[in-house]
């Protein structure tokens, strides 16, 4: 099959006319930068915003730097008393730290001179406020024989509630906040 092109080949005096033609000039491409200064105002107003929650969470971060330890704590006192090669004593051992652990993390949060003299029911109290839960579970609940795991002898401690304690404990060291003060 032939070509069906039947133009003629420029002659070399043509191609020179061609040559001597500039190329053509486009137009610069368009800026991405903001054209008014609203856009400019609103890039920085976003900055700082940005700037302001990254601050603040920082510094929550660092706020629940005792939760953190306290949650990893808790994780290896679970650890031994969930391990069945864990002899009686480092089991009773760990028991006996779980009240300790509760009682350290509250003063860490709170002011010294609120928690150190609570005990008893004033104690289980304000842990049910510091939970926000109607359900009251160091008072009534899971939690209502938290403070006889650091002196109950071993015969005496009510293992059988130990899961439910430790999943209390769980969830009051994710969620407690400092309750208001009663006035």
């Amino acid at each position: 099959m032939a070509s069906t092109d039947t133009s003629p080949a420029p002659d070399a005096a043509a191609q020179a006319v061609l040559d001597q033609l500039h190329p053509l000039l486009l137009p610069a491409p368009p800026s991405w930068a903001p054209q008014t200064a609203g856009w400019a105002v609103l890039a920085v107003l976003a900055l700082l915003l940005l700037a302001a929650a990254a601050w603040r969470g920082w510094r929550r971060w660092r706020a629940d730097r005792h939760r953190r330890m306290a949650r990893a704590e808790l994780r290896r006192l679970r650890k031994v008393l969930r391990t069945p090669d864990a002899t009686p004593a480092q089991r009773l051992a760990a028991a006996r730290r779980l009240p300790e652990l509760v009682r350290r993390l509250a003063l860490a949060h709170a002011p010294r001179h609120e928690i150190a003299p609570l005990h008893g029911e004033a104690w289980a109290g304000w842990l049910d406020r510091s939970l926000h839960d109607e359900a009251r579970p160091f008072t009534q609940g899971a939690g209502r024989r938290l403070p006889d795991w650091a002196y109950l002898p071993e015969q005496a401690l009510p293992w059988s509630e130990l899961e439910p304690l430790l999943a209390l404990l769980e969830r009051w060291i994710r969620r407690h906040r400092v309750p208001e003060r009663a006035t």
